[in-house]
């Protein structure tokens, strides 16, 4: 059970806000706790186009959009080489369609995670230089590569490299270094296809609208903050997928069920997951061709795929993550951190492992599967833990690893099999000393189930796009009564139940994963809680339900 920590708030500026902008005093009081004040919520609750920047800010952006307007003009052979995850392949989208509009076909490539791995590697250029490519343009991955860079300048062959990962010591000797970290460029927190999204805009001369649900697809589905430029992507492009999405998303929206408005929690959970699993499972080649997909039927076969990819990633990941629980209750390591590994564990699924482990465990974890004596990992942390430093602090000690990248959050890396016990202790020692708070929950407001009225639901929803940097709130109901508890679902793993104060109204309480204990929940029926709420339309049925975080 997690410590439940309320969120402290201003609550005379709360009250300004709310006067100001004529919002409910509970959602006022949540704007203030994020951080905003009068002025800056105007911004905050308005994201405008007129508030994103001049992409030729970005370092290097006038270079690059040149050397492209160069290629076109001289009939040169364009490649455009993308990641295996949905920023990735949206990102390859984004310059593709740009690239089009301009009269150019290029040609498109993404690596196989299996057989290549991440980022743009010296094979790459080799295959390129026979295809006579004359410019590569790298999208989310390339600010790494100095091996690829240096082969393609003593091949003949120009490389702009747009990126937006972490920087290390050493920059790439390419043509151009498109990234929103290099330089004075006002907002470094945008995604690789936020960074393509700006070169197509500077590209093409004007804003590309169509191109806004591709960046808020990644945008979302990458993790970066709901901040700043980042916000006006989502909000924008989640307009543009409700009112007229391409055949692509359409198609995947429809596989997904979420045909009627698709929101930032749709993104992140049904329509992200199922292009991941392609590139998971198979080659995220298929990914990018469902987002370019004109044919309605084409694109319907390749939504079809994405589904069927993302079911059996669930069955694979349930699997490993059962794995990986019962080494670590075998081996009963008491470290900061974990570290599991497994003979064949699938490679595309084993960072979701890590994840998970890491939410339930509250432990920065490193994930690994082996084969033929190597060993590859995905790694996660815990807020306030830089897991990319850890894993530089871990190779500066040892030299363990063959390659490794990532950022705080998150990170990839590679090593031989028989060095695993090595890795683990060295990680076990560089984060010995470091502390981090115990496992809780943000709690942004108290709530009254009297409050729950369509006035705060219509307000609480200026507050969306949620997501990193603005999650959704969590609200708190003290000593409620629950009844009329029943379990739903195929399976009947989760329930649903009527919450109420005294004898005021009741509302529905959705609660994921939990009809395993409903037997718990008839036998104490006066619980706290914290909830989200949220609208649940059916058909043309719209009502207010509540959907539980945790309980007490």
């Amino acid at each position: 059970m997690k410590r439940w920590i309320g969120r402290k708030a201003d609550i005379e500026l709360a009250q300004h806000i709310a006067k100001t902008y004529q919002l409910h005093p509970l959602v006022a009081r949540i704007v203030a706790a994020r951080g905003y004040d009068v002025a800056s919520t105007q911004a905050f609750l308005s994201p405008s186009r007129a508030q994103l920047h001049d992409p030729f800010l970005m370092h290097d952006m006038g270079k690059a959009v040149a050397r492209i307007q160069e290629a076109i003009v001289r009939n040169e052979t364009v490649m455009i080489f993308g990641d295996y995850d949905v920023d990735g392949v949206s990102s390859v989208t984004i310059l593709v369609k740009a690239l089009r509009k301009l009269g150019v076909d290029p040609l498109w490539r993404v690596p196989d995670r299996f057989f290549e791995g991440y980022g743009i590697r010296p094979q790459a250029v080799i295959d390129a230089k026979e295809q006579s490519v004359h410019l590569i343009i790298t999208v989310d991955n390339g600010i790494a590569a100095l091996e690829a860079a240096d082969l393609a300048r003593t091949s003949g062959i120009d490389l702009i490299v747009t990126d937006h990962h972490h920087i290390g010591h050493q920059l790439p000797d390419a043509y151009a270094l498109v990234h929103p970290a290099l330089g004075d460029y006002p907002f470094p927190e945008l995604c690789g296809a936020g960074v393509a999204f700006k070169l197509a805009q500077a590209l093409l001369g004007f804003f590309p609208e169509e191109l806004l649900e591709v960046v808020a697809l990644a945008t979302i589905a990458d993790q970066v903050p709901l901040i700043g430029e980042n916000r006006i992507f989502v909000k924008e492009g989640l307009r543009q997928i409700n009112r007229s999405p391409s055949v692509g998303i359409h198609a995947l929206a429809d596989v997904a069920n979420s045909k009627q408005g698709v929101t930032s929690t749709h993104v992140a959970f049904q329509l992200a997951p199922r292009i991941n699993a392609i590139g998971r499972l198979a080659h995220a080649k298929r990914a990018v061709e469902l987002l370019l997909a004109d044919d309605p039927q084409e694109a319907q076969r390749l939504a079809l795929e994405a589904h069927a990819l993302n079911q059996k990633r669930q069955a694979i990941q349930e699997r490993i993550y059962q794995s990986a629980l019962a080494q670590i209750e075998e081996h009963a390591w008491t470290d900061q951190t974990l570290v599991v590994a497994g003979e064949s564990w699938h490679e595309g699924v084993i960072g979701i492992v890590a994840g998970k482990l890491t939410q339930n465990l509250y432990k920065p974890t490193l994930c690994l599967s082996i084969k033929d004596g190597v060993a590859k990992g995905s790694g996660r942390s815990v807020p306030g833990v830089d897991l990319y430093a850890l894993l530089q602090a871990v190779q500066a000690k040892t030299s363990v690893f063959t390659a490794f990248g990532g950022h705080a959050a998150a990170a990839g890396f590679s090593l031989p099999a028989d060095r695993i016990n090595d890795l683990r202790s060295a990680l076990a020692t560089v984060a010995q000393d470091i502390e981090w708070d115990p496992p809780h929950i943000d709690v942004d407001a108290p709530l009254h189930v009297h409050e729950l009225t369509p006035q705060f639901i219509a307000n609480l929803k200026r507050l969306e796009p949620f997501g990193q940097a603005n999650p959704e709130p969590i609200f708190f109901l003290r000593d409620v009564h629950i009844g009329d508890v029943q379990t739903m679902g195929a399976k009947q793993q989760h329930l649903r139940a009527r919450v109420k104060e005294g004898t005021g109204p009741s509302y529905s309480l959705v609660a994921f994963g939990e009809g395993e204990r409903i037997a718990q929940w008839l036998e104490r029926t006066q619980r706290h809680v914290l909830v989200h709420v949220e609208e649940n339309r059916y058909r043309d049925m719209v009502q207010i339900q509540m959907r539980l975080v945790e309980a007490k």
